[in-house]
């Protein structure tokens, strides 16, 4: 039998390099500020503009020709991109609840109840009435369990999505009502 083994990939770097004022080592660049456009100019007076203004000259595009510089506090631009990083990486949790045909008038409160506490705590949830083996052939009862089960819902909520069939389930989604 033979061992095989998984390539580990490079890594990539997580935050793009930009190259600042005395490291950026090009003649002739393209200068950009807050407005807008500045000029073309060498590299000695645009570092001269940035130190006059209290800013960094930031490489932006070192492909173009001349390369595109632009002037800004470099510090305030990395928190803005970390906060925009850390923005992206949290999706919005959801939460699902899946029951029975066969499920129990008991047992349909709880996970009611359940559900309402994921809408206390502002999550959307998903319900989800499972239909198994002969009982896909009469899908009106997982009709009528769904609504039971939303009229057992206390908290308000809109739907995301109304009850519908796919495949051999009901689905439903509904996110808390907003004020």
């Amino acid at each position: 039998m033979t061992n095989y083994r998984r390539r580990k990939r490079p890594t990539k770097p997580v935050t793009q390099q930009f190259k600042l004022n005395n490291n950026i080592k090009h003649p002739e660049v393209r200068v950009i500020d807050e407005e807008g456009f500045v000029g073309i100019m060498t590299m000695a007076e645009a570092l001269k503009m940035a130190e006059e203004r209290e800013v960094d000259l930031v490489e932006i595009n070192p492909k173009a020709t001349p390369p595109i510089v632009k002037m800004m506090d470099f510090n305030k631009f990395k928190y803005q991109q970390s906060k925009a990083d850390n923005k992206k990486a949290k999706p919005q949790k959801s939460k699902t609840i899946r029951v029975s045909v066969r499920i129990g008038p008991h047992d349909l409160l709880v996970q009611a109840r359940k559900c309402d506490e994921f809408l206390e705590k502002e999550y959307p949830v998903k319900l989800q009435v499972q239909m198994k083996g002969r009982e896909k052939s009469h899908p009106e009862v997982a009709e009528d369990v769904m609504a039971q089960f939303i009229t057992l819902i206390t908290k308000p909520y809109d739907f995301i999505q109304e009850p519908k069939l796919i495949g051999d389930s009901f689905f439903a989604s509904i996110k808390p009502k907003s004020n």
